[in-house]
């Protein structure tokens, strides 16, 4: 699903505070239709957001946002699983407002927006001091282990491949959310102690509770995974952008 969300919302699910990153390099891995970049950016951030989707024509892209944002609006209210307290009115509100800033943002910035798809991303190593990557992994594994996938090509296979991937080209933090089933009662997700067991070494992984609410019950962490080895040496100027193919 392309499906994205406020800048503010971003900030709430990955606990971040941009004024701590100002000056960092950021990646935004699947980037989406969503609002963290023009955020960041204006934080004094240098960001980069990646996504397979970006690779369609301005037109398609929008056509492609809306119908994915009415269709999970649709399913939440039809959903049991959704808590009868949680209002989706302004849920779906977000989401439109989202939509509007990403695409106002790709055709000021489209150097700030990239075609590319994990578990093998077209850019250098270590390149970003900061790595955001929300609602995919855990979110698309198969529905056998907690996620909406009917088929298991995002099976832990996949998510070893894409968090090395993700590790490969980051500096310093890692941040991915959510790190729990989309079955309900939420729970941590059967994946999150294999992956955090085959860390590399020199980094060290943490679960850590949000305020963001999405309508979920139960166990709702974001997984944080920092570099706490030698700090590492700068990047080139020339690296803090995409590797040319």
């Amino acid at each position: 699903m392309f499906f994205g969300r406020t800048g503010a919302e971003a900030c709430r699910f990955f606990n971040l505070d941009l004024a701590d990153w100002s000056g960092a390099s950021l990646l935004d891995c699947p980037g989406g239709p969503g609002s963290l970049a023009p955020l960041a950016r204006r934080s004094g951030l240098k960001v980069l957001a990646v996504d397979p989707l970006y690779a369609l024509e301005p037109k398609d892209l929008e056509r492609r946002c809306r119908e994915d944002i009415a269709f999970t609006i649709e399913q939440l209210r039809q959903s049991s699983t959704v808590r009868s307290d949680f209002n989706l009115e302004p849920y779906h509100q977000e989401k439109l407002e989202a939509l509007e800033a990403f695409l106002a943002d790709r055709q000021a910035h489209p150097e700030s927006y990239r075609p590319g798809a994990l578990p093998e991303l077209p850019l250098a190593d270590d390149s970003f001091d900061l790595v955001l990557s929300g609602h995919l992994l855990f979110v698309y594994a198969p529905l056998a282990d907690g996620g909406l996938h009917e088929v298991d090509c995002f099976d832990l296979a996949w998510h070893r491949r894409a968090l090395a991937e993700l590790l490969r080209v980051c500096r310093r933090e890692l941040r991915i959310f959510p790190a729990y089933t989309i079955t309900m009662p939420a729970r941590v997700h059967p994946y999150v102690a294999p992956l955090i067991a085959d860390l590399p070494a020199g980094w060290q992984a943490s679960l850590e509770p949000t305020s963001y609410d999405q309508g979920a019950m139960g166990e709702t962490p974001m997984l944080r995974i920092r570099w706490i080895g030698p700090n590492p040496e700068p990047p080139e100027s020339s690296q803090l952008l995409p590797a040319q193919e």
